[in-house]
């Protein structure tokens, strides 16, 4: 199998993934966490949100008090104009999961479920070109250690969820195997949509230079591994853990 077939075809690149908000029930410790893993750089915001400056890739917020039940994370897709694309989510299927918003210094946020009842959010869009990371496997570009390279979101139905953000936000998306369907906003991080696991509804993937020596670290710094490293040969290694909060998050490296 060609890397070209693990991969959608790229999308407008008009909407990208401009934030992924982690579900972070343990601020503190989940702060540290990531700061001593991965090097990011966090500053505190307000008692339920840290800002996190990462290597390069969306922009990452960990947020505590959430609700039970609440995904582990939620990625925020770009728009001009936030209430209208709400409206515009709601029409085609989807519904309101937070109605718009104002965060100083942020812009408008918003949040609502796909048809298959998955959270995404929106955001005002950033002025600028958003440069495109294509998912780290085979030949194709790697990222600088410590990003959020790729998410995994779950679609009831891979072919309606490339349908519904294809029509939407002007997401690529291709069938790549039984149950995966990979997108590619045409900007930013790529991603699949899983139809198998819908009690893990989004998954962040970091790039990391050493899959095996990053679990050590991870257990070392109050994670926990949930599998060993998984060799794909020509493509990459997975891992997978959970961080202090107990949010689950994905691997990839070389």
């Amino acid at each position: 199998m060609s890397d070209d077939a693990l991969q959608a075809p790229a999308g407008t690149g008009d909407h990208p993934i401009q934030l992924v908000v982690i579900t972070a029930r343990d601020l503190a410790a989940s702060a540290a966490f990531y700061s001593r893993v991965f090097g990011w750089h966090v500053h505190p915001v307000s008692s339920d949100v840290t800002a996190v400056i990462a290597p390069a890739g969306p922009s990452v917020t960990l947020r505590s008090g959430v609700p039970e039940g609440f995904p582990g994370l939620v990625p925020f897709i770009g728009v001009p104009d936030v209430a209208a694309a709400l409206q515009q989510a709601v029409a085609a299927g989807g519904s309101v999961q937070k109605a718009a918003w104002q965060q100083p210094m942020v812009g408008s946020l918003a949040r609502f479920t796909d048809p298959s009842g998955t959270i995404y959010g929106l955001i005002t869009s950033s002025p600028g070109v958003v440069a495109r990371i294509p998912m780290p496997i085979g030949d194709n570009p790697k990222p600088h250690v410590g990003t959020i390279c790729s998410l995994e979101m779950y679609a009831a139905d891979g072919a309606a969820a490339a349908g519904f953000f294809g029509d939407l936000f002007g997401w690529g998306a291709r069938e790549t195997m039984p149950q995966f369907m990979a997108f590619d906003p045409g900007a930013g991080i790529t991603g699949v949509f899983q139809s198998h696991t819908p009690a893990l509804p989004a998954v962040a993937y970091i790039y990391v230079a050493d899959v095996a020596a990053t679990l050590g670290e991870i257990d070392a710094a109050g994670g926990k591994r949930t599998a060993e490293p998984m060799p794909v040969p020509g493509y990459g290694c997975f891992g997978y853990f959970t961080d202090p909060s107990g949010t689950h998050v994905g691997l990839l490296g070389p």
